[in-house]
């Protein structure tokens, strides 16, 4: 049986924010969102995921990737799309792993460059930015209502997705010894 939605621990954030970003894949009609951990290359562990879409984390159940599947020509526009206005930065960690929940709704703005994917529809009780671009919110019981994320970059083969990891991944630059 599939689970109804993801379920979550929130903490106070250590460290720096993750960055994260949405690339639409256009030869692939699918929006690639990866979340990069400067200074620390988070790797594969475990999968939530639905028919259109699948969340990827590391071994402490860190967000590393989200993948949707549906083309973006069949997300729903909304008119008088509007973003969580004020959201705190958190350390979240999902607890369930290899598991399947029910397909989301996918909604976006009219330009379709910023998207929200609904898990649940009861009111999120908080919204926490859990990298650059991207916030989740969450029910009273810790479950995961909505994932936004927003500026989507439009992509072909990968470049703009590419281009983006290697300034994240960047070493710093070293003074030059005399």
């Amino acid at each position: 049986m599939a689970l109804q939605t993801p379920t979550l621990k929130i903490n106070t954030p250590v460290e720096s924010i993750p960055v994260g970003r949405g690339f639409y894949q256009l030869e692939e009609d699918e929006l690639y969102v990866p979340v990069e951990y400067p200074g620390n290359k988070a790797r594969f562990f475990s999968y939530l995921d639905s028919e259109t879409v699948s969340i990827q984390l590391d071994r402490e159940g860190r967000l590393i990737f989200v993948q949707v599947s549906l083309p973006r020509r069949r997300w729903k526009a909304r008119s008088g799309f509007v973003a969580p206005e004020a959201a705190e930065p958190a350390d979240i960690r999902f607890l369930d792993f290899r598991d399947s929940f029910k397909k989301p709704a996918i909604f976006c703005d009219k330009k379709r460059q910023n998207v929200m994917i609904q898990f649940l529809k009861e009111p999120a009780t908080h919204n926490y930015r859990i990298a650059g671009n991207v916030i989740v919110q969450i029910s009273e019981e810790n479950r995961l209502v909505a994932l936004w994320v927003f500026d989507l970059t439009d992509d072909i083969a990968g470049q703009e997705i590419a281009a983006w990891r290697k300034s994240i991944h960047k070493p710093e630059d070293s003074p030059v010894s005399a």
